[in-house]
C-alpha cells in the first residue's frame, strides 16, 4: 500500500510515526509532503529538514499523486483533496488539534468565512464517504463533536460541548458518555489520535540515572503565560518551605527541586516569583531536543501545567518514554488524553499540584501511545475503512 502525509513543516512531532510507517510499507511507498521550509529557529533546536529523510518532499499543487495514494493523512484543511479522493472511494484522514482553543473559543463559528469552512468539512464528515477526523486529544474531539452537533440541530452545543468517552489508544473509538445518537455528532467518523515521539535511546528507560534522595521536578519549553509555569513554581516552592515540610504527610518527598529550561516573555516575572523560595528552583538556557531526553533521565517528575491553549503537548509522551512520573492538567490535550485522573490537576491549581507532588503519583508507561503502536493501529484502521467503503 501507499501512504501520503501532508502538513506545513517537517516536524519532530510527526517524523517518528513517519519512520515507522515508512519501515512498514516501504520507503518508496511513503511520502511526507510539507508546504514550508524549515525555520532557522527550529533548526537551531535540532529539527531536521528534508535532507534527513528521503521520503520528505515539498508539496506541489501540480502534483496530483497525493489524490491517488491508498491512504491520505492531512494536517491541513485541504477539503478539495479530501473531496477528490472521496469521489474515488479512497480513505482520507484529517487530523488536528482542537479548533476552539481559548480565549475566543467556539465563538469563531460566527465569523462567516470560518463558518463556511467548518460547514464544508462537517458536510464531508457526515456523508457516506471514506473521510475521517482524527482529533489530537479529547478536547479536539469535543470541539468537533460540538460543531457537528450544532450543525445537525442540537442547539445545546451553542453553549457547551457534549461529554465524551473514548478508548485510550491511537485510533480508539469515541462515543457520547451519556449515550445517544453518535452519528449526529459525527463520532462514528472520528478516532482518537495524537503526536508520537521517538522511543527512548536508553537501555532501561524506566530507571532514573541519578541516585539523589531529592525529588527532582523538570519543566522544559517557552516561558509563555499560558504554559502556567508559575503554578509549578508555587507548588514546589511551598513544598520546599520548612513549615510546609513539617506539616506534610508521611509520603511527602523532602527536599524537592525544580529545574526550568527555556526562555520567553515570562522569564523575568517567573524569576522574581521563584526568588521567594531560595535555591530550590533554578532556571537554565534552552537545550536541544536530544538534550531534553537526557535531562528526563536525570529527573523524577515532569509537570505539564498548561491551560487549554496547549492543543497537545508532546513533552508528556517524551517523559513517559523515559520512564518519568508525569503530572499534567485536565485542560492540556496530551495529559487529558493519556494520563489517568490520579495524575491530573486543573490549570492554575497549585495546591492540588503540591498534593500530587507530595504523594506517590502512579508511574505509567508509554504503552499504546508509542510511535510503533500508532503506526500499526493506523494500518489496521486503513484495512477497516477500505473494507467498510468497498
Amino acid at each position: 500500500m501507499t501512504i501520503a502525509l501532508l502538513t506545513n513543516i517537517i516536524s519532530p512531532h510527526r517524523i517518528p510515526l513517519s519512520h515507522q510507517l515508512a519501515a512498514m510499507v516501504g520507503h518508496k511507498n511513503y511520502r511526507y509532503y510539507y508546504t514550508e521550509p524549515l525555520h532557522s529557529e527550529r533548526a537551531e533546536l535540532g529539527w531536521c529538514g528534508n535532507e534527513c529523510h528521503e521520503w520528505c518532499v515539498p508539496f506541489s499543487e501540480s502534483d496530483n499523486s497525493i489524490i491517488k495514494e491508498d491512504l491520505f493523512v492531512s494536517g491541513l484543511r485541504r477539503w478539495d483533496l479530501l473531496l477528490s479522493r472521496a469521489g474515488q472511494g479512497l480513505p482520507s484522514i484529517y487530523a488536528s488539534e482542537r479548533w476552539f482553543k481559548p480565549s475566543f473559543g467556539f465563538w469563531r463559528i460566527f465569523v462567516p468565512s470560518y463558518y463556511h469552512m467548518a460547514a464544508k468539512f462537517v458536510g464531508l464528515l457526515s456523508s457516506f464517504s471514506p473521510v475521517y477526523y482524527f482529533p489530537q486529544g479529547v478536547h479536539a474531539a469535543r470541539d468537533m463533536a460540538r460543531l457537528c452537533g450544532l450543525l445537525h440541530g442540537d442547539w445545546r452545543c451553542l453553549f457547551r460541548a457534549p461529554k465524551l468517552a473514548f478508548e485510550m489508544k491511537p485510533c480508539g473509538r469515541i462515543w457520547l458518555k451519556n449515550r445517544g445518537d453518535d452519528k449526529r455528532y459525527c463520532l462514528d467518523k472520528m478516532r482518537m489520535w495524537g503526536y508520537f515521539v521517538e522511543p527512548s535511546q536508553y537501555p532501561n528507560p524506566h530507571s532514573p540515572i541519578h541516585n539523589s534522595t531529592t525529588l527532582k521536578v523538570l519543566w522544559v519549553g517557552r516561558l509563555l503565560h499560558w504554559k502556567r509555569v508559575d503554578t509549578i513554581i508555587r507548588a514546589v516552592g511551598e513544598l520546599a518551605r520548612p513549615s510546609s515540610n513539617s506539616n506534610s504527610n508521611s509520603n511527602s518527598h523532602s527536599p524537592i527541586t525544580l529545574d526550568i529550561y527555556g526562555i520567553g516573555p515570562e522569564e523575568n516575572r517567573l524569576k522574581k516569583l521563584a526568588a521567594k523560595y531560595g535555591d530550590h528552583i533554578k532556571f537554565h538556557q534552552p537545550v536541544s531536543i536530544s538534550e531534553v531526553r537526557k535531562l528526563m533521565k536525570e529527573h523524577d517528575v515532569y509537570v505539564l501545567a498548561s491551560n487549554g491553549y496547549e492543543g497537545w503537548g508532546a513533552v508528556v509522551s517524551e517523559a513517559l518514554e523515559e520512564g518519568m512520573r508525569v503530572i499534567g492538567t485536565c485542560e492540556a490535550g496530551s495529559s487529558a488524553t493519556m494520563l489517568p485522573e490520579t495524575n491530573l490537576f486543573h490549570a492554575g491549581d497549585w495546591r492540588r499540584l503540591a498534593n500530587l507532588l507530595a504523594s506517590d503519583v502512579p508511574q505509567i508507561g508509554i504503552d499504546n501511545w508509542s510511535s510503533k503502536e500508532a503506526a500499526q493501529r493506523l494500518l489496521a484502521f486503513y484495512e477497516f475503512a477500505k473494507e467498510h467503503f468497498a
